[in-house]
């Protein structure tokens, strides 16, 4: 597990370089975060074939359904930036707000994060059709673990960008 650590890390890390060469919407060009993010899903699929004992067909289909359903997520989160941009232009200081607009928004934001959370009950029973159920939460928790580590990671990044003195880690901060 460490070793997939180290690697998502490295990988975040030659992002935020990446990101300081050619920065995009998000501080990294389109291109590029792809390549990582392929990167990225190729450590977690070896790692996963490792952790779960995956055969090389259950490691195909694996990469298939995570695949598909990683695609969905990132429409659904790409929605979710275009309706919390709206709610900001909506509840800018100093100008009032149009109220019908506001409650449209918040109800298409909730409706977005049931949508997201969706997607993660689609693939758990998609991968229910070729993983056992020790192997459907092995790989979701790892899952879980790498998610958690590029979040403090980018998080970290973005304090870097700003010059604001960072947080203690997330992992510090968790229930022991």
């Amino acid at each position: 597990m460490r070793r997939l650590l180290l690697a998502v890390a490295l990988v975040l890390g030659a992002a935020s370089r990446a990101s300081a060469q050619d920065p995009g919407a998000d501080g990294l060009n389109p291109q590029r975060a792809e390549q990582l993010r392929l990167q990225i899903e190729d450590r977690l699929a070896a790692r996963a074939k490792e952790e779960l004992g995956l055969t090389d067909e259950q490691l195909q289909r694996l990469r298939a359904t995570a695949g598909q359903f990683g695609e969905q997520r990132r429409g659904v989160e790409e929605q979710e930036r275009r309706l919390r941009q709206a709610m900001a232009f909506q509840l800018r200081p100093g100008i009032a707000a149009n109220p019908d607009s506001v409650s449209r928004l918040t109800d298409a934001l909730i409706n977005v994060k049931g949508a997201y959370v969706q997607t993660y009950r689609d693939e758990m029973h998609a991968l229910a059709g070729f993983l056992n159920p020790v192997q459907r939460a092995q790989f979701f928790m790892l899952r879980e673990r790498l998610l958690t580590l590029a979040q403090e990671i980018r998080a970290q990044r973005r304090l870097q960008i700003t010059g604001d003195a960072a947080p203690a880690p997330l992992r510090q901060r968790r229930r022991p």
